[in-house]
């Protein structure tokens, strides 16, 4: 394979820049000093941005390391008349030019600090780049010029720019005067620094792979006369850290009037990547060849865009057809398929399976040449336009085993055998049957819950066999009939118990259930699964998991208006500022966002759980934030009681709050519709003694109390609300007390419940108190802006890299965008290459359609080990930004984030 594009113009240009450096010193020793030193040398873009300025420049200029870098080359110099507008700075540069290019000017620069001088400039194209790139060169006008200026070619201040200051790898072997150069670039390249490397030969030799000794400069040379011979090899040389870099060396090489090698001089580039990309291309097309050609494995691809068909020999060999005996690809596979799945074309064919699948794998048959059907097992990817249109299908097919024929229409593609044996093993009870309701199979499992014989139960109407009646044995609803009316699959449900086959009492069960559908959409029948829930067992890690989600359901709408209340503060500043310029609303709506923001930790704290560790945490913030969340939406009045002098306790901060959650959300549904309802919250220190409270030891608690004037709860169920399982609600699982009680124990704590019917209930729960004080947040002064430096930000949303970058100018930060992970690294390659970084990287998480921010930091990571980035991301979650600051990353932004947020996490970064 040959260089990519970018390598292969590089590589021109570069070899013309040491071709031309070269024959001016083929004849000549090196000098101690050399005319072009007193040049100030500058590169441009096509625009006139400086890229890069030699130490003269900067000299001239007075300016630092890289503050040229990125400026408007006409903002070098004075002008009567002057601007800092886009189109009156591009005006300028198209001027200076016409005038300067290929010739030179006269003109005033203004240093940053000492006064005007006038210097003669001259602008010379780049040769070999795809847009217009330019040297600008510049004397002071009373400087008087070298006595060998004329001797010493322009193109040799570029080339030094270059050499000195951009990460090429150059290099300069003078054999003739036993000179040798590598410049810091090419040491880079290979891992090392400045001073690690000597300049000798012998440093070349010892670092080249020995099975590429023959690529050695002074063995790959041949005596071809006298005079200079470009040249181009590919080769191996050792990395600081032990592996192996494929190398392209390009450059020159000086023969003496004897033939003999006197010098070669030129570059080196990593082309590492390219290499590995063009090995592993090649052990795939290899393997895919021996499938596909000499194996088992017959491959089409069907490219229905292009109308281009092709089918693999081994395909063609697979359905008896010697190798030039098949007729045209789309027509040897149309023919080849069951007449009647073909009859609407091969495209309709393809569209017809597995709707929604980009890929699929299926049994199917195909013709044999002598008309028989052989079974095969057919893989496909199909590739679709934007319109849903199909273009394209790669796949492959491969022949099934004799003793296993292909599915005919309504046959069990599992043997009968093998799934009674996979559904006797499950412990739950599965129960399946007809579009009809008519039982198809059932399980040992549901036979014995059931009390009947397996075969007495096949063909019956489920209804007769799968008979409810709910808890306190009043009359239920069909389960057959419940299921053929739900749009969704039903939800866990405890409510019911089974009346079995033996008379005996009926058995509590929970249950769920589904509608089958076929490839087509249609109806093929009914899965029941149930379970005697006194064998259901769950760890108390299981338990408060099952729960959490089961509460996040319960709290979907008061959650939602909660948030759409706050949107109704941030969409009500922002139209209001955009539409009548008032902005004295923006203030309310920034605090809205806040609050949305803080309401979304919660909601994560929630789903995920947090993590294991416990904090210290005051009782007053436990209420507050269990209210926010339990009672978003309500209208039921919450107060809360919790003093500064009740003592703080030690807990599991995800899972305490869903203690309280869990009681506030009882007392709501409790109290549902009802006028004048209220719940009181309080917290405060108390002491209890010996046997007041079993288990509990004697000593001091905090005692917090979940008070509601609803309808309370009956004597009969009091003693049973903690019990898994237990619940007098329509959609309850019965877990979410016994779940409470789990929590608090482990906690070391207890729960009681008093509670009289038609005027309320009240919770109790004790805590020990914390041995320290709580934890509290630092608050962090806003930061003030400032902003030197570049900073490379990723995000697939336009809008905010939009916004981003309108923060960043605010900040007075240099910046680029990219919208992939790929873009990113493309971009930092870029820069790295020439010797200019990204003082900081912000990487968004998450990405559609690419790499996100964290395998786009292992790669930038890889390209530079001393990369510095930040996670920008939508978890405001503690334990999440734990795990990317242990990867390496040196910042963790959360969205959304203002001015002074962004402004905060970069000055901590960068120092």
């Amino acid at each position: 394979m040959g260089l990519s594009s970018s390598h292969e113009k590089l590589s021109l240009f570069l070899r013309a820049l040491v071709s031309s450096h070269l024959k001016s010193i083929a004849t000549s020793a090196p000098t101690q000093a050399s005319p072009a030193q007193a040049v100030a040398v500058l590169t441009l873009d096509a625009s006139g941005r400086i890229t890069l300025a030699n130490a003269t420049a900067r000299q001239l200029w007075q300016a630092g390391e890289t503050e040229l870098i990125g400026e408007a080359f006409p903002h070098l110099f004075f002008f009567e008349v002057t601007s800092r507008e886009p189109d009156w700075v591009e005006a300028q540069w198209e001027v200076l030019l016409a005038a300067a290019l290929g010739q030179t000017v006269t003109l005033t620069a203004q240093p940053h600090e000492s006064a005007h001088r006038e210097v003669s400039v001259r602008l010379e194209t780049i040769p070999g780049t795809d847009a217009p790139c330019y040297f600008a060169h510049v004397m002071p006008s009373d400087t008087p010029a070298p006595a060998q200026a004329a001797a010493v070619p322009d193109e040799l201040a570029g080339l030094a720019v270059l050499a000195k200051k951009s990460s090429l790898g150059f290099f300069d072997l003078n054999f003739k005067d036993r000179q040798i150069y590598y410049s810091t670039g090419w040491k880079k390249i290979l891992g090392f620094t400045e001073h690690e490397l000597a300049n000798t030969y012998d440093t070349w030799l010892k670092l080249l792979h020995p099975d590429d000794s023959a690529a050695a400069p002074d063995q790959a040379a041949k005596k071809t006369g006298t005079g200079a011979r470009p040249f181009s090899l590919e080769f191996r040389m050792q990395h600081r850290r032990g592996r192996y870099l494929w190398i392209q060396s390009c450059g020159v090489q000086i023969f003496g009037d004897g033939g003999e090698l006197e010098r070669v001089a030129g570059i080196h580039l990593d082309i590492t990547e390219r290499k590995e990309q063009e090995e592993a291309a090649l052990a795939s097309e290899e393997r895919l060849h021996g499938l596909a050609h000499d194996g088992p494995l017959g491959v089409f691809d069907l490219d229905f865009a292009q109308n281009r068909f092709w089918l693999s020999p081994a395909w063609q060999g697979l359905l008896g057809y010697a190798k030039d005996e098949m007729m045209d690809a789309a027509e040897a596979f149309r023919s080849a398929l069951p007449p009647a799945e073909v009859v609407n074309g091969l495209e309709s064919f393809f569209l017809a399976r597995h709707p929604g699948e980009t890929t699929y794998l299926e049994p199917g048959r195909l013709r044999h040449k002598n008309g028989s059907f052989i079974s095969v097992l057919l893989g496909a990817c199909r590739q679709f336009s934007t319109r849903g249109e199909l273009q394209r299908v790669i796949g492959f097919h491969l022949t099934r085993p004799a003793h296993a024929p292909a599915p005919a229409a309504g046959d069990v593609p599992l043997p009968s055998v093998l799934l009674t044996e996979a559904l006797s093993a499950l412990a739950e009870a599965v129960l399946v049957t007809s579009a009809e309701g008519e039982i198809l199979s059932l399980n040992a499992k549901a036979a014995q819950l059931i009390g009947c014989a397996p075969e007495s139960a096949l063909g019956q109407p489920v209804g007769k066999v799968f008979q409810l009646v709910r808890r306190d044995l009043s009359t239920a609803e069909d389960a057959f009939d419940r299921v053929l009316a739900a749009v969704e699959p039903l939800g866990l449900t405890a409510e019911h118990a089974l009346v079995t086959a033996t008379g005996s009492e009926p058995l509590p069960i929970v249950w769920i259930a589904r509608q089958s559908f076929d490839a087509a959409g249609r109806l093929q029948g009914f899965v029941f699964v149930f379970r005697n829930p006194d064998e259901l067992t769950l760890s108390p890690d299981e338990l408060i998991k099952t729960n959490r989600f089961e509460s996040l359901g319960l709290l979907a709408s008061g959650i939602a208006h909660d948030f759409n209340n706050l949107l109704t503060t941030i969409l009500g500043g922002v139209s209001l500022a955009k539409d009548t310029r008032d902005y004295s609303a923006l203030a309310d709506s920034e605090k809205a966002c806040l609050a949305a923001k803080s309401l979304t930790k919660q909601l994560l704290l929630f789903a995920k759980g947090g993590t294991n560790a416990k904090n210290v945490v005051a009782p007053a913030d436990i209420l507050n934030e269990a209210a926010r969340i339990a009672a978003a939406g309500t209208t039921v009045e919450v107060s809360i009681d919790a003093p500064p002098e009740a003592a703080p306790v030690l807990v599991n901060r995800a899972q305490i709050l869903q203690v309280f959650q869990n009681l506030v959300v009882n007392a709501v549904q409790a109290m549902q519709g009802e006028p004048g309802r209220k719940i009181q919250l309080r917290a405060s220190n108390t002491a209890i003694n010996e046997g007041q409270v079993p288990p509990l030891p004697a000593g001091n608690y905090v005692e917090f109390e979940i008070r509601d004037n609803g309808c309370g709860i009956a004597p009969e169920n009091l003693q049973k609300i903690f019990d898994p399982f237990f619940t007098t609600k329509k959609h309850g699982t019965g877990l979410g007390l016994s779940t409470v009680l789990s929590i608090v124990q482990q906690h070391g704590g207890q729960i009681g419940v008093d509670s009289t019917v038609g005027e309320g209930t009240v919770f109790t729960v004790f805590l020990p108190p914390a041995a320290s004080a709580p934890e509290v947040e630092a608050r962090h002064a806003p930061t003030l802006r400032f902003g030197t430096g570049r900073v490379l930000y990723m995000d697939d949303d336009p809008k905010i890299c939009e916004l981003t970058g309108k923060m960043l100018t605010s900040l007075e930060y240099k910046y680029d965008v990219a919208h992939t992970g790929e873009e990113a690294i493309a971009f930092y390659r870029r820069y790295l290459n020439v010797g200019r970084p990204y003082d900081a990287v912000i990487l968004d998480l998450t990405v559609i359609g690419g790499l996100g921010g964290e395998e786009t930091f292992k790669e930038l990571r890889e390209l530079d080990p001393d990369v510095r980035a930040i996670v920008a991301s939508g978890y405001d979650n503690d334990a999440m930004a734990k795990r990317f600051l242990d990867l390496g990353f040196c910042g963790y932004l959360t969205k959304p984030y203002r001015v002074t947020d962004l402004g905060k996490i970069l000055k901590t970064v960068l120092g």
